[in-house]
């Protein structure tokens, strides 16, 4: 066959495959997405088996690898989806994607030109997020996904946690009730808590608790003494005597010193509050009754109707007052005894079973507080006790409202609680 021939020849059986694979797309466009999909896998596959189909070895060198990209089939493939699609469906297109189709159409040759036009149209809906055209979920377009757990949402930032409240500190109970602006003397009483034993040969002249010690006084010619006591048992803890011409009245504690009247030695001994040792003495005038200290003062009974302020370093005279009391028929002379508390000297009174709440400043008396009911239980208690009068009280400066109350020759310490009359 002459070589001209031949060559006509094979044209026309291109042509005619040519035409063969036009009207195999077009059946294709028309078909579902699964069996458009499947044909398409076909049609590549027939192209793939011809010789001389136009697609030569650069042409399938310069298509990007599916190594290198999503699971998705080649660029220009009509109805294109995910093999595949990853959970996360929030990644955008690339570029890069864009790019390898234009590269892949650029190397057709005129025979695929009408085809991978056709292709382009099908994806190139690509433009609105969310699905293509025939309503699928388009799996390169950003999708509504939850918050992740480092989202900066404001209605998921943790609640802000305030610090716990102090707790509140509990308030010092009052250990007297309260006092009215009025002249009238008010009414109080005692109450028993309880009681401990006291030493019977003790004459009580004094007491006082500072920091868990009790420090009392005890008189009598030549059985003097100053002690520190259990509060809690009534045991003496440690004792040093006076001298025999020393007759033992009130003390007071201040700061790291002790400081103990004389009744008629017109002396004021003072004590290292460690050790119980003496290291001074101060001299006053008169007689020594009573002693506490209010504030930056000491206040000091002599047996009379008068209160003194004394410095407490030199024990020099600063005032005196006179204690008065209005609309009141009972003694408030021979005050002895002294407990300085809630801004009042309380004083015992001689031969009374009362005692006297007095203000230091003005000397006005503003109650009067009957302890007879610890006359009547010690004596119930012990009726064959040779009992003298009732004498010392001291604040028990334990966070409690109580005192500390008891007589001369007594054998019980009383804790009491001072309330109004009727109050019981």
């Amino acid at each position: 066959m002459p070589k001209l021939a031949l060559v006509s020849r094979r044209r026309r059986s291109l042509r005619c495959f040519v035409l063969a694979v036009l009207l195999l797309c077009a059946a294709a466009c028309g078909s579902d997405a699964s069996d458009d999909s499947r044909s398409q896998s076909e049609f590549t596959d027939a192209v793939d088996a011809q010789p001389g189909s136009g697609v030569d070895a650069a042409t399938e060198e310069s298509t990007p690898s599916t190594d290198d990209m999503p699971a998705v089939t080649e660029p220009g493939d009509a109805g294109s989806v995910v093999d595949d699609p990853p959970a996360d469906t929030t990644q955008s297109p690339t570029t890069s994607q864009d790019s390898g189709a234009d590269d892949s159409a650029g190397s057709e040759d005129s025979a695929n030109a009408g085809d991978s036009a056709d292709a382009g149209d099908s994806v190139g809906s690509v433009g609105e997020p969310g699905s293509d055209d025939d309503g699928r979920l388009d799996p390169l377009s950003p999708v509504d996904a939850p918050a992740s757990d480092g989202s900066t949402d404001s209605d998921d930032d943790p609640p802000t946690v305030s610090a716990p409240d102090e707790p509140d500190t509990p308030a010092v109970p009052a250990l007297l009730p309260s006092v009215t602006s009025s002249q009238t003397v008010a009414r109080w009483t005692v109450k028993i808590v309880e009681h401990v034993a006291h030493d019977p040969e003790a004459f009580t002249q004094g007491l006082e608790v500072v920091g868990g010690v009790m420090y009392e006084s005890t008189g009598l010619w030549g059985r003097s003494s100053l002690r520190t006591v259990d509060p809690e048992s009534g045991a003496v803890l440690a004792q040093v005597d006076l001298a025999d011409e020393h007759f033992g009245e009130g003390l007071t504690v201040v700061d790291d010193q002790i400081l103990q009247l004389t009744w008629q030695s017109g002396q004021a001994i003072v004590y290292d509050r460690a050790t119980l040792a003496e290291i001074g003495r101060h001299a006053y005038a008169g007689e020594g009754w009573g002693l506490c200290r209010m504030g930056d003062e000491l206040i000091m009974s002599n047996g009379s109707d008068r209160l003194a302020r004394r410095h407490p370093a030199t024990f020099d005279l600063i005032d005196e007052v006179k204690v008065t009391a209005s609309d009141y028929d009972g003694r408030f002379d021979y005050l002895n005894e002294l407990e300085c508390v809630d801004g009042l000297v309380i004083a015992n009174v001689w031969q009374s079973t009362n005692l006297l709440a007095i203000d230091p400043v003005s000397g006005r008396v503003v109650a009067e507080i009957d302890a007879s009911p610890l006359v009547a239980d010690v004596k119930q208690a012990e009726p064959q006790a040779n009992i003298d009068v009732l004498n010392g009280v001291a604040a028990a400066n334990d966070g409690t409202a109580t005192f500390w109350m008891t007589g001369k020759l007594w054998p019980r310490l009383y804790r009491v609680q001072v309330v109004e009359t009727g109050a019981l």
